[in-house]
């Protein structure tokens, strides 16, 4: 702000190097604020370092979460050029006969030829039908099936799209199953017209109602027909509607598609061409996307660990370079629960129950390691208790009692089963999960709203009432931790209270700096006021004093 003053007063007085000390004084709270401030941004930066870590991680692990993980299937096929094949985890393991004869094909239609793209055709509406042509005794067509999945495609053909071009746009501008290009053969230009799907149930169907008022002649828009059944038949056919042919397993087949997923239960089989031999199709458990699974589940924890030690180093008091978490209750909990988590047991597993069961390992640092080895062993000899070990999964006292499903918030633990009335033919069953009244549809029983066992889904089957032994149920580690990552990451959860926390105190710490500093001017100009009146006073004084002093001199010159 502008000087009340000049910077040095009539007495000599030093004002402005008297009111900027006063003034740096004054500014010392908001000095030691943004102090605060800068040290509650970088604990900001380190929380939000943390969750980002954690996302990562529950990423890693919710790949690990249900058992369907782990029921990843490969295919291979004993000539790969001519068949290709995936399984979705339902598959059964073993080899498939697979022969291909015959690949499907779309039908694909050709007019009468033109001199040119734009002549013209001639004007009225086209009716393109899908459906199927049977023949009688093998021979001509002699029957229209519709294809009862596919609509009618109707096109008007006016003077503004009536030539040859226009025609081919006008039936593409309908994005439907057709699609149609105009084609030199050398003979002339003829429009194409192609069935989008292949099989003999999407073979084609055109009929032509011509403005010229004759629908079967070669002239106008009926040059355009298709219908083996009726004499306006004008286009030829270039290709046939054809299925694919094939044998599994010594079974004949015939499907309209060469994707084929409705013959081997799970698989879905890729025909590329004709077989001169029989295709041995191999399925099996995909060990290298379970290993990938595991493996980044490795990598994420140990990015994790590597990260959360850096946070909260300490290499001396006081010292710069100690993490910016150091001493944290939340990052030091947040620690401690993960390396305890990661060492626990299964309780529903037989042979693989810890993580160095099957070959992770933790070093000192707090890192994890995965032997590939003892882990490829482990998936080999009993994927299915591998998968216990990291999703949910349930043991039974009682063998007619089975586990077949439950929710992200059913716990872990042991559950009491007892029956008070058997389920079965529309009769709903009555019992209990864990002491309460489940939910009840059939024999199954479900865990209710508000206890450990809500989600748990068991079938009771058998003919005894009474107490039904007990369910052991795990969420699995990837389901633990999930849960417990979620119990950070959510917005309720204890980093976001913690960051919510620290983001109120810095806009609080803000705006006692901004009121600070709106009271500063004022101070100034009271410090400079109270200067100018002590600068005044002393001029007067020397004034007084300069006066006395000659006064005093005269006296003494008169004497």
């Amino acid at each position: 702000m502008a000087s009340i003053v000049s910077s040095t007063g009539a007495s000599g007085l030093p004002i402005d190097s008297l009111v900027t000390a006063q003034m740096q004084a004054e500014q010392q709270p908001i000095t030691d604020i943004k102090t605060k401030i800068s040290s509650y941004n970088t604990k900001l930066s380190a929380y939000s370092t943390l969750k980002s870590g954690l996302s990562t991680f529950q990423t890693a692990v919710d790949k690990l979460a249900t058992a369907a993980k782990f029921n990843a299937q490969s295919v291979t096929a004993s000539d790969a050029t001519s068949i290709s094949a995936t399984a979705n985890g339902t598959a059964v393991l073993g080899n498939y006969s697979v022969s291909v004869t015959q690949l499907a094909t779309s039908q694909k239609l050709a007019s009468p030829a033109y001199s040119s793209a734009t002549d013209i055709v001639g004007t009225g509406k086209l009716t393109i039908s899908f459906g199927t042509y049977t023949a009688a005794n093998g021979g001509t067509p002699a029957s229209f099936t519709a294809n009862a999945d596919k609509s009618d495609i109707t096109i008007d053909i006016t003077s503004s799209n009536n030539t040859l071009a226009g025609i081919r746009d006008a039936i593409n501008a309908k994005n439907a199953s057709v699609s149609a290009s105009i084609v030199n053969d050398g003979t002339g230009n003829r429009l194409v017209i192609t069935s989008k799907d292949t099989g003999e149930v999407n073979s084609l169907k055109i009929s032509v109602a011509d403005d010229d008022g004759n629908n079967t002649d070669t002239g106008g828009l009926s040059a355009l027909a298709y219908d083996p059944l009726a004499s306006s038949n004008n286009m030829t056919q270039m290709t046939a509607a054809k299925n694919a042919l094939l044998t599994v397993d010594g079974m004949s087949i015939s499907k309209a598609s060469n994707t084929v997923s409705d013959v081997i239960q799970g698989v879905t089989l890729t025909l590329k061409t004709v077989t001169s031999a029989s295709n041995t199709l191999s399925v099996g458990t995909d060990t290298d996307t379970i290993q990938s699974s595991v493996q980044s589940f490795v990598d994420a924890y140990n990015a994790l660990n590597t990260s959360m030690r850096n946070l909260t180093k300490f290499v001396s008091a006081g010292s710069t370079s100690n993490g910016a978490l150091l001493g944290d209750s939340t990052a030091r909990n947040i620690m401690v629960k993960l390396k305890s988590m990661l060492s626990a047991s299964s309780p529903t597993a037989t042979t693989y129950k810890t993580l160095s069961d099957i070959g992770v390992s933790m070093g000192s640092d707090g890192s994890l390691s995965l032997d590939s080895t003892k882990l490829q062993k482990a998936i080999t000899n009993n994927v299915g208790d591998v998968a216990k070990l990291f999703s949910p999964s349930a043991t039974s006292t009682d063998p007619q009692v089975t586990f077949l499903g439950s929710k992200d918030d059913t716990a872990s633990g042991t559950y009491a089963v007892n029956i008070s009335q058997l389920g079965g033919n529309g009769v709903n069953a009555i019992g209990t999960i864990n002491g309460v009244t489940a939910n009840t549809t059939g024999s199954v029983l479900t865990g209710v709203i508000g206890n450990g066992s809500y989600g748990l889904q068991l079938s009771v089957t058998g003919t005894a009432t009474g107490s039904r032994g007990t369910v052991t149920f795990s969420k699995g580690l990837a389901g633990e931790l999930s849960s417990l990552l979620d119990g950070w990451l959510d917005t309720d959860g204890a980093l976001t209270t913690k960051t919510d926390g620290i983001s109120s105190s810095i806009k609080d710490l803000n705006k006692k700096a901004d009121d600070i500093s709106a009271k500063l001017p004022a101070i100034e100009a009271r410090y400079r006021a109270q200067y100018a009146k002590l600068d005044a006073l002393l001029s007067s004084l020397q004034s007084t004093s300069s006066n006395l002093t000659s006064q005093l001199a005269a006296i003494s010159a008169n004497s």
